[in-house]
């Protein structure tokens, strides 16, 4: 009687730790942070140099996450605004320290259209997707919209320039726990803070649920290295 019951008991804590790997196989409870890189590399961009600049000191950051163990399983996506449909590129920080020279190679300057409303749009798309548990949201660039088709018109864009309408970070602010505008331009900034307190963003910074920061190109220098913090 005894050794059926060592039996049983062995048997019910086998598949306890095998319903509970099976668990964890499908419902990936350790996954890291996610990360949505959108980056400016449209014709909007005054300072090329100075953009690049900020882009590698970021994905150096980006690449250090993976010698963290709760960061080592984040998910990085890239997107530019010149290319704003689709995802430029995605991966781990390990691969991003394999594949940091094509990914800066992507992200080069091209003097076309900018459009921050597709390229806001594809990170909202991505997230209906995937459904991250933490969301984190880094923006590079004046923010500056040149919409397609960028041929139309005098192509003048005239500063301050209000936000589109339909740019979707306002609301995905709401949605993250991390939230940093580097490079934003002088005459920007404000129109920025506006889009943002409209959707509710700045609420959910001041609550604390949301850590926030808007740099000119002169913050944004100085804080190169620790762009994502220093925890």
């Amino acid at each position: 009687m005894l050794s059926k019951y060592i039996t049983s008991t062995i048997l019910a804590g086998a598949i306890t730790m095998q319903s509970a790997a099976t668990a964890k196989a499908w419902g990936e409870t350790d996954e890291g942070p996610t990360f949505f890189i959108v980056i400016e590399n449209g014709g909007v961009v005054t300072d090329p140099e100075g953009q690049m600049v900020t882009a590698r000191h970021l994905l150096g950051e980006l690449t250090e996450l993976r010698r963290r163990r709760a960061t080592r399983d984040s998910t990085i996506h890239i997107i530019t605004s010149a290319n704003p449909t689709e995802i430029t590129w995605s991966g781990t920080p390990e691969q991003l320290s394999q594949q940091g020279a094509h990914v800066l190679e992507a992200i080069q300057f091209r003097p076309t259209c900018s459009d921050l409303n597709l390229a806001w749009q594809e990170v909202r798309n991505n997230v209906r997707i995937t459904r991250p548990d933490d969301l984190r949201l880094v923006q590079i660039g004046p923010f500056i919209h040149a919409g397609y088709p960028c041929d139309e018109g005098d192509g003048l864009i005239t500063l301050p320039q209000a936000v589109p309408a339909d740019v979707q970070l306002g609301s995905l602010a709401v949605e993250a726990s991390f939230l940093r505008l580097l490079n934003v331009h002088a005459d920007q900034d404000e129109m920025v803070l506006e889009h943002l307190e409209s959707a509710g963003a700045l609420e959910h910074a001041r609550a604390g649920a949301l850590d926030f920061d808007l740099m000119d190109a002169a913050r944004t220098r100085s804080n190169l290295g620790s762009i994502l913090g220093r925890n």
